[in-house]
């Protein structure tokens, strides 16, 4: 049997857990699909947060933690610099405010492993500010999530996973198998 992809979007940023949870509770704790979809938070910032099973593999991906370790430095040292004029509470403010935008400004140095073609289709699918859920899986799963989600599934998007789609999915979630 072949393959779909749902992604089922609420407005809120985690409106979409919500959901989950009134329909598994709904559906039953030992439902299927319960077991095998994936949560999304596309923040107004752009940045998404990933959790749960994706195509049989777990993800635990926030972007908003992605911080730049060597911007910190260096907007520190700028900061502190700057608020040399500002004598010691200049300093120490320049410090803390220059630390901060340097590591949101600068290269993330430390980020997790996010399989990126995934995360760049969900950002294209799920509008800004809003949350869904996501599940691939066959047919009859997806259907049994539909009814469980009721109307509160408003304008699901449902598409077949073709094999070269699924094997580039599964290569590129293998890739990331340390999440």
């Amino acid at each position: 049997m072949a393959l779909e992809s749902i992604v089922v979007s609420f407005d809120g940023d985690n409106a979409a857990s919500v959901r989950y949870a009134e329909a598994r509770d709904r559906a039953g704790r030992d439902a299927r699909w319960s077991q095998d979809v994936g949560l999304v938070e596309h923040h107004h910032s752009g940045r998404l947060l990933l959790r749960g099973m994706f195509a049989g593999h777990y993800l635990d991906v926030d972007e908003s933690d992605h911080v730049s370790q060597r911007g910190a430095g260096e907007g520190a040292i700028a900061g502190g610099l700057i608020g040399v004029l500002g004598g010691p509470p200049g300093i120490a403010v320049g410090l803390l405010v220059g630390g901060v935008v340097g590591s949101q400004a600068g290269t993330p140095s430390e980020v997790e492993s996010e399989p990126l073609e995934l995360a760049e289709r969900l950002r294209s699918a799920i509008p800004r500010g809003c949350s869904a859920i996501v599940l691939i899986a066959q047919g009859a799963e997806i259907d049994e999530m539909l009814a469980a989600l009721g109307a509160s599934a408003r304008t699901p998007s449902r598409q077949p996973v073709s094999d070269a789609q699924a094997a580039a999915l599964e290569a590129s979630l293998g890739a990331d198998a340390s999440l």
